[in-house]
């Protein structure tokens, strides 16, 4: 599955999801960005499902 991250310059949550995926070995993608659908960044969407920040993100990663 692919992971899209989105994320904005000088986040130290998005830093932080993004070595969550690498330490993970995730396959995925940046966009420097924020999602329109979510407050805050990073937003983190799992092939097409939502999964959430760096918090949901976490979660969703224990259970992988």
């Amino acid at each position: 599955m692919k992971y899209t991250i989105y994320s904005l310059d000088n986040c130290p949550w998005c830093d932080r999801a993004k070595a969550l995926a690498e330490l993970l070995k995730l396959d995925y993608e940046e966009i420097r960005e924020k999602h329109s659908d979510w407050p805050t960044v990073p937003y983190v969407v799992g092939g097409s499902k939502p999964i959430g920040g760096f918090t949901e993100f976490a979660a969703y990663c224990r259970k992988l």
